[in-house]
């Protein structure tokens, strides 16, 4: 269930979870009456962080994983077209650099919308 973030007229910050459906029924302009006072969303502090950070290369990725069966199959068709890609034994492929992980993922016929072009 997703956080939102609201701020009370002193700045403070005040973290309600809830529903989708409970949030547009309650917030009305932005705003939501909660413990008998008016919180204004902040909806920039709950994007804050929220764009996945790498502390350095290779990486391993999960969501682009491919069952353990199709490893063999998947590494030579992508170097068959120049992606030289390594997969651990429960099928994750191993990005060595930002431009390795896009050539990558569009081979394996991802995309990342998170991410620049």
């Amino acid at each position: 269930m997703p956080t939102y973030i609201y701020r009370r007229g002193n700045g403070e910050v005040v973290e309600l979870t809830m529903s989708y459906a409970e949030m547009r029924k309650r917030q009305k302009d932005g705003k939501i009456e909660h413990a008998g006072e008016t919180l204004t969303r902040d909806i920039a502090a709950e994007h804050i962080g929220t764009v996945p950070t790498c502390k350095g290369w290779p990486i391993w990725s999960d969501a682009a994983a491919v069952h353990p069966s199709l490893v063999p199959e998947t590494r030579e068709r992508m170097a068959r077209n120049g992606v030289h890609v390594d997969f651990s034994p429960d099928g994750r492929p191993k990005f060595e650099s930002a431009a390795h992980r896009r050539a990558a993922l569009k081979q394996l016929g991802h995309f990342d919308r998170n991410s620049y072009v």
